[in-house]
């Protein structure tokens, strides 16, 4: 009886800390998606709007591996997004201003 005992607060502390280290990792994905999202959005906006290039052009200036991240192209505005749409970022073109991230 006293094996079960120790054997469940050993299971019951690895829970705890393998939760632990999934949640300290999620936010790190989850703060990592955000930033990838928006300056694609911001960046693929401007070489496409203001620029003047084509899609595939835009995509070639990137340094960084962006292939878990989305583009779509509306009438004047770029919208990226990761994790199924979980997070996403909207830069939208205007005349004289050129583009800017807003909120969705």
């Amino acid at each position: 009886m006293k094996l079960v005992k120790i054997l469940l607060v050993v299971v019951g502390l690895l829970a705890v800390s393998g939760a632990l280290f999934w949640q300290i990792w999620l936010k790190e994905q989850v703060a990592y998606a955000k930033v990838a999202t928006a300056y694609g959005a911001k960046m693929v906006c401007s070489c496409r709007f203001v620029a003047e290039r084509e899609m595939s052009s835009c995509m070639e200036d990137f340094t960084e591996d962006l292939s878990a991240v989305s583009f779509s192209e509306g009438e004047d505005k770029i919208r990226t997004s990761v994790l199924g749409g979980v997070v996403s970022a909207e830069a939208r073109y205007e005349d004289g201003l050129g583009c800017t991230l807003v909120k969705p």
